[in-house]
């Protein structure tokens, strides 16, 4: 314990009213996107401005323009939430402004579609995201009030009785994903209940204080943790914020590596409605810390470390002391004998700029597993391991515009190590029922437990807008398919795999900011829908889903 803690204590933008798409044909012509250690000014801070969320439009601009421009001090962008990435106001004094409302709209034809929209699901049907607040700003102090009103149609969809679907287990919710059964479970509904969904959500609210280098506070917002621009292995905005305490850099510390950014939390998680009939283990904690290097010798050269510990609990009375859980010891293979139960997950990023060139290479490994001891290791690498390779190109400048092609591949399902012990899927767990979800969604990759993901894209750039397409294709829950005793006519063939063509743009002018994003989604044999055998020698279910994103951000510029 004394070794990790010595280690813990050494680790111890706005494109707002510009917000442009980056122009290729000079640099300093794309969107104002300033770091936020660089305040915005005392008359444009009492303007209407938006905040800048995780996977935002202003985020992409950034990130893009990093590519040709290279990384400044303190933007690795390996950490990040809309209370860091939204620039701070200069000033001594108290200033007010309301946020930019924040219109997310989504709508699924046939079946449900949800990933990284936080404190929405996306059903079936038609579902909405308003972001509104206001932010109070003075010179060591910052409150964010930012709710999020969520409407969803949740509208009914079922699978096809003809085929073979087990039945929910016994003390579970209807609701309930019948596959997550026995030793390692999860809360992923199929559905949410089976009415509309109308409810306020805390959203990315945010309170604060500055204390030289460091920020302390509370916070119910998303944080995203990573290079990943898809996925994010350890928390990301795939599910709703939960309410967490903090203590994180409020700028980096100059060391001689580099500098040095660190976030610390401890929270707690809420499971959802349709999980199972007990009501006395409807919280959890979590305890999570990650810190990054951004090198000294190379400022376009980044590493990142995160561990995440959650637990079980049987009120929210211990949540907000559990600190150092991030810290314990979790070994799986041997009984824990103490009231709380814990699970865990470990990751290392990297993310890789070369300006020169407008690539930048990123991944990250992760395992949910620690070895006691290094010859366990040295045997199997690779056991209880995840991992997401990315990269990105774009052409250099050019009076009508430039090119963007974008890469990533996500692979969290099981190693072959499965064969020697026991494994769970990510995000399942042995020990907490629940997994590690909260409100009943993954807080790491969207795509989910025993999935992996492989993504595709190209992007015209301009100086306020952009157009492109993309290629998607997402093995759902192979685990399952792996382990699951399917009856012996269906265990052959039934992989849950959906293939995503789609478009995406984004438009940014005097009306404010505007993006969509449209797919013409097949999701064949979903669920494991498969009358029995293999190619031509039986029945299987292909749904046809499309699905349409579209955003919008009124501003004045």
């Amino acid at each position: 314990m004394k070794p990790l803690a010595v280690l813990a204590a050494s680790l111890i933008l706005p494109i707002c009213a510009h917000a442009q798409i980056p122009s290729p044909a000079r640099i300093d012509s794309a969107p104002v996107v300033q770091p936020a250690e660089q305040p915005t000014s005392p008359s444009s801070s009492r303007r209407a401005q938006p905040l800048i969320l995780v996977t935002s439009e202003a985020l992409d601009a950034k990130r893009s323009n990093q590519l040709v421009a290279g990384v400044a001090i303190g933007q690795s962008l390996l950490l990040r939430s809309a209370s860091s990435l939204t620039p701070k106001a200069a000033t001594d004094r108290w200033i007010g402004a309301a946020i930019s409302p924040d219109f997310l709209f989504v709508t699924n034809s046939a079946l449900p579609f949800s990933q990284n929209y936080g404190a929405m699901w996306a059903g079936r049907g038609v579902s909405t995201r308003t972001l509104f607040g206001y932010k109070l700003e003075g010179a060591r102090a910052r409150i964010i009030i930012a709710p999020e009103l969520i409407l969803s149609a949740n509208a009914e969809w079922s699978l096809d009785s003809r085929f073979f679907t087990p039945a929910v287990p016994p003390g579970r919710s209807e609701f309930a994903m019948p596959y997550y059964a026995g030793a390692f479970t999860i809360d992923i509904p199929m559905r949410y209940g089976d009415n509309s969904i109308r409810r306020i959500d805390l959203g990315q609210t945010t309170a604060l204080v500055a204390a030289k280098s460091l920020e302390f506070g509370f916070a119910n917002e998303n944080e995203w943790w990573g290079p990943g621009i898809r996925n994010a292995i350890v928390l990301s905005n795939n599910a709703p914020g939960f309410p967490h305490l903090f203590v994180r850099t409020a700028r980096p510390l100059n060391t001689k590596l580099g500098g040095i950014e660190f976030r610390w939390l401890v929270g707690g998680l809420t499971e959802s409605a349709f999980f199972d009939t007990v009501s006395t283990n409807n919280t959890r904690s979590i305890s999570a810390i990650a810190a990054t290097l951004q090198t000294g010798w190379d400022p376009n050269l980044s590493f990142g470390i995160a561990r995440s510990v959650y637990g079980t609990t049987k009120s929210w009375g211990p949540v907000f002391t559990r600190w150092f859980d991030v810290l314990a010891p979790v070994h799986l293979d041997a009984p824990d004998t103490s009231q709380t139960q814990r699970d865990q997950l470990f990751t290392l990023f990297g993310r890789w700029v070369f300006p020169e060139a407008g690539v930048e290479m990123y991944g990250e490994w992760g395992r949910t597993r620690l070895e006691s001891n290094l010859r366990q290791f040295l045997v199997a690498p690779n056991h209880t391991q995840g991992y997401t390779v990315g990269m990105q190109w774009r052409s250099g400048d050019s009076t009508s515009g430039s090119v963007r092609i974008q890469g990533e591949l996500t692979q969290l399902e099981q190693s072959a190590t499965f064969r020697d012990v026991p494994l769970g899927s990510w995000y399942t767990s042995e020990r907490v029922i629940q997994g590690y979800t909260n409100r009943g969604e993954p807080l790491g990759a969207s795509i989910g437990p025993g999935s992996s993901s492989q993504w595709l894209a190209i992007d015209h750039l301009a100086s306020n807008w952009r157009f492109g397409g993309y290629l998607g294709r997402v093995r759902w829950n192979q685990d399952v398919h792996n382990h699951y005793p399917f009856p012996i006519y269906v265990g052959y063939c039934n992989q849950d795999v959906s293939v995503i063509p789609g478009i995406r743009g984004a438009r940014a002018g005097s009306f404010g900011l505007f993006t969509a994003d449209l797919s013409l989604q097949k999701r064949l044999t979903p669920f494991f829908q498969n009358s029995g055998g293999c190619p031509n020698n039986g029945d299987r279910l292909d749904i046809h889903n499309t699905s349409l994103a579209i955003t919008f951000i009124p501003f004045r510029r």
